[in-house]
């Protein structure tokens, strides 16, 4: 009974699976020598594989067998394939499988080097890339995806890959399942993000694009849910990119996606955001004071804020209290790695010089400043920028 039972949900799973329970029907009627069943099913599952969209290596792999399978039967009564050849067929299929299994454990390796430091023997990518560039190899938007993915992390990191890159994604993403989407939009957001950090870089709009396409493929939500981490993220590249219809919507539409425990303090800290953002001083104040610390990158933003707005409300006791506060905070809290430390701190630093340079307790000339915070490494840089050039003078 038992083994009734598990040979039925084999069974089952099988027919979930369509490529799967064809293939299986099209081997059992080759092994019959029913030649009508077996061309009827070979030319369904076919249909059935081109119907869809994807052209990932999956695709090629399954039509690859399909054809492997046609080949087969064939040759049982036509071994020297006088009447039937999808050798060149299959010799295509078997290249754009391979190289594009290849070109996705590549792209992975290239880009855990370039973020995490790791160390792989990658010497054959070369011959792997000298190969696809060779005329007689056939290039695919798949293929091509994949290969700018890898150009974007080794040789040509710089905007021309990554505005290919964007554009092949933009035209070609129902070819790739959503899996794998995600990894080739967390290239471009990774770039995108590193060029945002130079103050000189005006790309907020394109940082937006990015983020607004991932939202809309769902590749940041699972079954109903969305990290904080994503939220803040998508709704920050909003208030940058001076989206504010967009951000204030985001946050209403949402909002429930947020894991139960941290949405409360996540809502109060986008409002708080959108409110400086309009100006609107005292009500950000009010949606800060609701923020209850649950861990370290909510006080980081918090703090980040409060600086802001009470820089902008241009009251010193507050100011210099908050960012003495901001201080010492960044010098005890333990778990701030080396980086965070650098880049808020120097923040801090900065602002407190554009307070002093507008009160007139500090005679630094702008133009110095100005050349000091471009060349630094702030979080924030853009806005002390704005600051500065509010300011008299040169």
């Amino acid at each position: 009974m038992l083994k009734l039972a598990e040979d039925y949900i084999a069974f089952k799973e099988l027919r979930n699976d369509q490529f799967g329970y064809n293939k299986y029907l099209i081997e059992f009627y080759s092994g019959k020598d029913t030649g009508n069943l077996f061309m009827k099913k070979i030319l369904k599952t076919e249909s059935l594989l081109n119907e869809s969209p994807l052209r990932n290596h999956t695709y090629y792999h399954r039509i690859k067998q399909l054809y492997t399978l046609k080949a087969f039967h064939y040759s049982k009564e036509d071994a020297t394939r006088r009447k039937f050849d999808n050798t060149a067929e299959r010799l295509e299929q078997t290249w754009q499988h391979a190289v594009l299994e290849l070109f996705s454990v590549y792209g992975a390796a290239v880009n855990d080097m370039l973020y995490f430091n790791k160390k792989y023997d990658i010497e054959l990518l070369k011959t792997l890339l000298k190969i696809y560039r060779e005329p007689a190899f056939k290039k695919t938007s798949s293929t091509e995806i994949l290969y700018y993915c890898i150009i974007l992390s080794t040789e040509g990191r710089n905007d021309d890959t990554f505005f290919k890159l964007k554009e092949l994604l933009e035209k070609n993403h129902k070819i790739f399942d959503k899996a794998e989407l995600f990894g080739f939009y967390i290239s471009l957001h990774n770039y995108i993000y590193e060029r945002s950090l130079d103050p000189k870089n005006e790309i907020g709009e394109v940082e937006f694009e990015i983020a607004e396409k991932m939202l809309e493929l769902g590749l940041i939500t699972e079954n109903g849910k969305m990290t904080s981490e994503w939220f803040v993220n998508t709704f920050v590249k909003a208030i940058r990119a001076s989206k504010l219809k967009f951000a204030e919507k985001f946050i209403e539409e949402y909002n429930q996606m947020l894991p139960d425990t941290e949405r409360e303090n996540v809502v109060n800290t986008s409002y708080a955001e959108l409110e400086f953002t309009r100006k609107n001083y005292r009500k950000a104040l009010g949606f800060l004071a609701k923020v209850k610390f649950n861990n370290t990158w909510e006080k980081l933003r918090v703090n980040h804020m409060y600086v802001k707005i009470h820089y902008e409300m241009n009251n010193p006791e507050l100011f210099y209290y908050i960012t003495d506060s901001f201080k010492h905070f960044l010098k005890n809290e333990p778990s701030l790695n080396e980086y965070i430390k650098k880049t808020f701190g120097s923040f801090v630093n900065h602002t407190i010089k554009v307070f002093k340079i507008r009160s007139g307790e500090d005679k630094t000339p702008k133009l110095y400043l100005k050349k000091e915070i471009l060349n630094s490494q702030i979080s924030g840089n853009k806005w002390l920028l704005e600051k500065l050039s509010e300011l008299p003078g040169k």
